[in-house]
């Protein structure tokens, strides 16, 4: 799984007996029904990060990381995957305020792996950042400890956003003199993303979308489907049903369970104005509702939707096989692929994205698409860490999350 060792290594700085605040993106899928992690891919970037900086000199490495949406999301489950392979030497701290006495009380080579990020106000809001509890803690730690404190960043899955811990403190931290810098998935994916772009400018490409964080689509579809004259996106799952809300189709209940509210149907119908023949949406679904599983049209979406039906298969097979040696970019599920009942229009038009007869290039990336890849055992040409992070670094060459590196896509 360690999937990064087959990339050209340049090693960090040396870290020189350092403590290093190490920000990752360990947040990965979880079965809602047994609780259970369904992948670890995001963990085990992590752990080679980790790995990385203890190699390169780092006295303690403090994890900090996010899980989830919700406040309450929890970072407990990924302490027993990382302890598979640094055993006692991992600490869970439940709270950031006890992180300082953590960090006097580590030895050499301990890993401290903090509690959601998320779980405070204002890793999303804040304003001034040195009135924040991360910035206030990261000097406790270096005072109570009296160690060189370095600020390493191999998060690029995240970069996209100005969360605290990914832009706003790295930005402070750098602009205070402190070390930040990249780590080695980081620079990994730099590579990725200028390899990448060149295959897609000798070729078509299509694009297979399907999630349901709304707001980082609408903000590329524009400027991707702009900078990619040659490009059109096949969308599925909360997507679709926002693309046809757009198109003025009635999604019934699947509009409040999928937050499809008036500001994003606003901005989606403006996409599809202007790119109306570029945005293709599915031609039925099957949905679940008291009549148990039935497969409708877009126009009678009595139900929640759980999977694409066969003419959106066939239609879909049909556009990938009609455009050989395209260069495919995966991102988001086309159905609840978790149950295998529902997964078989991700199986099926995935299977032609993969048929060697077409010769695609396939790239893909993000939790969702990385764990659908492996339960489905397809193997992308190019897979990254990261889902709308990567998109948007293909399209805009840079991230916010980037700045505090001084790093970008040439």
């Amino acid at each position: 799984m360690e999937r990064d060792m087959d990339m050209p290594k340049n090693n960090i700085v040396k870290l020189n007996n350092s403590i290093v605040f190490l920000r990752v993106d360990m947040n990965s899928p979880i079965d809602k029904s047994t609780g259970k992690l369904l992948d670890e891919h995001r963990i085990m970037d992590g752990v080679n990060a980790i790995k990385m900086c203890l190699k390169n000199g780092a006295d303690i490495v403090i994890i900090i990381s996010h899980q989830g949406r919700k406040k309450e999301d929890t970072l407990k489950l990924h302490l027993s995957v990382i302890q598979k392979y640094f055993q006692n030497r991992v600490k869970f701290i439940s709270n950031i305020l006890y992180l300082p006495k953590a960090a006097k009380d580590a030895k050499a080579g301990d890993i401290l792996l903090v509690e959601n990020i998320r779980s405070l106000d204002e890793e999303k809001n804040y304003t001034d950042v040195t009135n924040t509890a991360l910035y206030k803690t990261f000097k406790e730690v270096e005072k109570i400890t009296n160690k060189n404190i370095v600020y390493v960043k191999d998060d690029l899955s995240v970069c996209h956003r100005k969360d605290l811990s990914v832009y706003g403190l790295p930005m402070q931290l750098k602009a205070e003199g402190y070390e930040v810098i990249a780590g080695q998935l980081t620079k990994n994916e730099l590579i990725r993303v200028k390899i990448s772009k060149e295959k897609m400018g000798k070729s078509n490409v299509i694009c297979l979308w399907g999630g349901g964080k709304f707001e980082d689509y609408l903000h590329l579809f524009e400027p991707f489907l702009t900078a990619f004259k040659n490009s059109i996106v096949l969308t599925a799952g909360p997507l679709a049903l926002l693309m046809l809300k757009a198109k003025g189709e009635n999604i019934g209940e699947n509009e409040t369970i999928f937050d499809i509210n008036g500001n994003v149907v606003k901005r989606a119908t403006e996409i599809i104005k202007k790119f109306n023949d570029r945005v293709i949406t599915p031609k039925d679904f099957y949905v679940e509702n008291s009549n148990g599983k039935e497969l409708v049209s877009p126009n009678n979406l009595n139900g929640l939707i759980v999977d694409i039906g066969p003419k959106t298969v066939k239609f879909y097979k049909n556009i990938l096989s009609k455009n050989p040696s395209s260069t495919i970019i995966g991102n988001g599920p086309l159905g609840e692929y978790e149950k295998l009942p529902n997964a078989k229009g991700t199986i099926q038009v995935y299977t032609e994205v993969f048929n060697p007869l077409n010769k695609h290039f396939v790239i893909g990336g993000g939790g969702d698409f990385n764990t659908m890849m492996d339960i489905l055992g397809f193997k992308p040409n190019m897979r990254s860490s990261g889902g709308k992070a990567f998109l948007e670094l293909l399209v805009f060459g840079t991230l916010p999350g980037l700045e505090p590196l001084g790093l970008s896509v040439a």
